[in-house]
Order: C-alpha cells, then sequence, then structure tokens
C-alpha cells in the first residue's frame, strides 16, 4: 500500500540518507520562505487579523511567530506562520510541466513550529523534515493525470499540503511507523479547499495557515494514540481524483530522489503563472528602452493557464485586492513596463490605482495558443512608431533549469526584511541568513528562533 511505503520512508530516513543536492534545495527553500513570511507582517491584513486572534486566545509561549515576534502554541504559531508564506505570492514552486505544488509553505511553519515545542532539535533534523515534507507534497501533486489546478474542483495546496504539515510535525516528534500512518489518516480528515472558492478572496493568500494547524494537530493526537484509517493516500486518490492519477509517480525511487530538490524560487512576488510574460516584456522593454508613452498595444501568447489569469479581462485589469492582483495577468505585465520591474511595492493596496499601469493594463490582448507548455509564451509589443518587438519564453527566471543565485536569494531575502513588523537590525538579519546557510551545523535550532 501506498501510504504505508510513505510512512515507512518517513521514519526510517535521516539526514545522512539525503542527497547532498537536496540538503542544499531545503536550506534554500528554507532561507527563502522565511524571508516571504516577512513582509505580510505590515503588508497584508488578513495575516494581521489572525495574529490578532492568536494572540487574543493566548495560551502556552512555545513557539516563535515569525515577523510580529512572541510566542504561542505550537499549532497556533504554525497558523500564523503559515499564513504568512503566500500571502505575498513569493514562495517557491515546482512544476514547469507537471505537477504544479508550492512545498515549502506547507512543510516549513509546521516543523519550526513543533522543533520548538520539542526543544533541542538541530538543524539536520529541521532539514530532513522539511525535506520530507516537500518531497510528499510534490510526488502527491504529480499524480493526478490531468491539470492538478483547473482539472479537479479541489485545491492542491489545500489537499497535499496538510498532508506535508502533518509528516514534517510527526518526523519531529519521533512518531513510529504505525503512528506515522496514523498520522496520514488523520491528515485525510483535515484536507480542504474548492479551488472556485479561493482565486478571488483571501483564503488563497493564508490557506497555508490552515494546512499548519491542522498538519501539527494530526501529528500530535498521532503521538497520543489516536487510531485512524491505514490507506489515507490511497482514499484520497480515489475519493477526491476518481482514481484519475498515475500512482507509479508515488513511490517511484522513495528515498533516493526527493523532489523537493525541482523547487524554483520567484524573482517577482506574483502567480508564476504571469512570470514568462513578465519575463518577455521586460526583456523587451528594457532591452529596448521603451517608454510607457511609446506603446500602442502589447499582445500575450500564451495556453490555457495564461488565458485563466487573463479573463475576464476587464476585472483583470483593475483588480480590487492585492492578492489578486498577483493572478491578474494585464495588470503584472502593465506593472513590468511602467516600472522596468515587478516588486512588492507594486502590489500594495494604495498603488493598485495607479494610473499609468491601468491605462497600460488597457492596451494589453491575449491569444490563445493550446499547444504551449506550461510558463511558455511569446510577448509581442507594438510601439506607436509602428515598430514591432517580440520575446519567447520558454524557461523561467528561477526555474531549476534557469535558477537564482545564492547571492540573489540573499539579496531577496534581505529586501523582505525591511518589511518586519518586528524590525531587524542588518546584523540580525545577516546572522540569520548565515545560520540558515549553514544550518546543518546548528545544534539547536533555538540559535535561529531567538533571533527572531
Amino acid at each position: 500500500m501506498s501510504t504505508q511505503a510513505l510512512a515507512a520512508n518517513i521514519v526510517k530516513t535521516n539526514y545522512d540518507s539525503l542527497p547532498k543536492e537536496t540538503v542544499e534545495a531545503t536550506k534554500k527553500s528554507i532561507l527563502d520562505i522565511l524571508g516571504v513570511m516577512l513582509p505580510p507582517t505590515t503588508l497584508v491584513k488578513t495575516c494581521a487579523s489572525i495574529y490578532e486572534l492568536v494572540s487574543e486566545a493566548g495560551g502556552k509561549p512555545e513557539s516563535t511567530i515569525i515577523g510580529f515576534g512572541g510566542k504561542a502554541p505550537c499549532w497556533e504559531a504554525a497558523f500564523v506562520n503559515g499564513s504568512l508564506c503566500h500571502a505575498i505570492d513569493f514562495d517557491d514552486c515546482v512544476g514547469l510541466e507537471k505537477p504544479l505544488m508550492h512545498p515549502t509553505g506547507s512543510s516549513f511553519p509546521a516543523a519550526l513550529a513543533m522543533a520548538e515545542r520539542k526543544g533541542k532539535v538541530s538543524g539536520k533534523e529541521l532539514i530532513t523534515a522539511v525535506a520530507l515534507g516537500n518531497d510528499l507534497s510534490v510526488r502527491l501533486a504529480a499524480c493526478p493525470k490531468g491539470n492538478v489546478v483547473f482539472g479537479y474542483p479541489f485545491f492542491p495546496i489545500t489537499t497535499f499540503g496538510v498532508f506535508a504539515a502533518a509528516a514534517v510535525s510527526g518526523k519531529i516528534l519521533g512518531l513510529s511507523e504505525p503512528e506515522t500512518v496514523n498520522n496520514l489518516g488523520l491528515a485525510l480528515n483535515r484536507v480542504s479547499g474548492v479551488t472556485k472558492g479561493l482565486f478571488t478572496c483571501d483564503i488563497r493568500a493564508i490557506r497555508d495557515g490552515i494546512n499548519g494547524k491542522e498538519g501539527t494537530l494530526c501529528a500530535l493526537l498521532a503521538s497520543k494514540g489516536l487510531d485512524a484509517c491505514k490507506d489515507a493516500v490511497e482514499l484520497l486518490f480515489n475519493i477526491y481524483y476518481k482514481d484519475d492519477i498515475n500512482p507509479e509517480y508515488l513511490t517511484a525511487d522513495l528515498g533516493k530522489k526527493f523532489r523537493g530538490s525541482e523547487v524554483g524560487f520567484k524573482p517577482w512576488p506574483s502567480c508564476q503563472g504571469t512570470h514568462s510574460y513578465i519575463q518577455g516584456t521586460l526583456q523587451i522593454a528594457t532591452g529596448n528602452n521603451i517608454q510607457p508613452e511609446q506603446v500602442e498595444e502589447i499582445v500575450l501568447h500564451g495556453n490555457k493557464e495564461g488565458e485563466g489569469l487573463f479573463f475576464p479581462s476587464d476585472i483583470k485589469q483593475k483588480p480590487k485586492t492585492s492578492i489578486t492582483a498577483k493572478v491578474a495577468l494585464p495588470f503584472a505585465v502593465s506593472v513590468a513596463v511602467v516600472h522596468k520591474n515587478v516588486s512588492i511595492a507594486n502590489f500594495l493596496p494604495e498603488n493598485l490605482g495607479d494610473p499609468r499601469v491601468l491605462d497600460m493594463a488597457k492596451k494589453i490582448k491575449f491569444i490563445l495558443e493550446p499547444d504551449r507548455g506550461s510558463y511558455s509564451s511569446r510577448v509581442e509589443l507594438k510601439t506607436k512608431d509602428g515598430k514591432v518587438y517580440e520575446a519567447k519564453v520558454d524557461v523561467l527566471r528561477g526555474s531549476i533549469q534557469n535558477p537564482l543565485s545564492t547571492d540573489e536569494l540573499v539579496n531577496k531575502f534581505k529586501d523582505c526584511s525591511r518589511y518586519a513588523k518586528k524590525p531587524m537590525s542588518a546584523s540580525t538579519v545577516d546572522r540569520i541568513i548565515n545560520n540558515i546557510l549553514d544550518l546543518e551545523k546548528i545544534k539547536d535550532i533555538s540559535e535561529i528562533t531567538k533571533l527572531l
């Protein structure tokens, strides 16, 4: 049974089992996710509301609340910290073709919160847990035969992410194999998220908070002896996906290949589906020093995913909230033309009404080319003097085929840290960065959390 095999792998895998590239990829994922968790503490009202709710409830101060400061019971800290991961749509992502998964937003907050509850957890143990959680969620997301986002009713991040959060929490706790099977069985009963109900509201922004809270609770309940079904993964695919899956993807090279290593890191804080269009637009606009007033028309050529991010065009040209602006293709491309960059500031509520961006958005059209691969696009920019510029993008900046350097990830972290609710000095930021890049040398992760 797949559930039994996955549970056995979670239990038996230790740091020495991890390939070097998995260790390095996991450390980068932790650095990246921790950085992107900081801006929402000041920029996203929904995250502040969750923090206020948890603060009002109080409880045992077990686990650090990132960016805000203070501590809370581990499942509540995982709730707040998880809510920060995707709120500005800047977190890591796997998926050039298949699968699509944002793995670390589900794994890291739960692992960190549980590690603080347990105490004296080393950097190696944290790396191992996050690597296992990321591997699990990517394997799960790889199995459905159809488009994992648009082909089924249920949203993959809030479906598979709960399993990842439960797995990392159980690994930190040291659950036995039977307890881990129960842990996954409990997770099956906590999955959530209807895709159609997520893309136009705040839930998409704070989704990982729900994963973190549910996952930590599942692991703790399993540690207390709660019994659950023994075939959670089989039932998940049977009931949620009608067995429309490739089951071999779940266990192929299990324990040898850790699929979190496939993760890419975002250079721009918007839905990854917008990135090939941003990349092509920036290539044209910056390479030819094109000013907004010179633009006559921009035509985007893309696949069904791009079409879904473009239409209804009247709404996507003028998004009302920051999180919806990040899945609004005409708005994101307009930002690229007007500002020659796409940054966190461009999506702040006060900047959504920028008249230059909104005027440019009206000049953008979309042409469907169904046979294009995921994250493949062609951008045509026509100027008022009759010139036509073209850029084709088939490999995303930030993907494993065209990765961001460690220095670029460090700079991204530093930029994000400027927005933290609880200010951090430059020396503190440098210490956090260095500790994460050398995480395997850390004897107790409290050396990092005390800096937060």
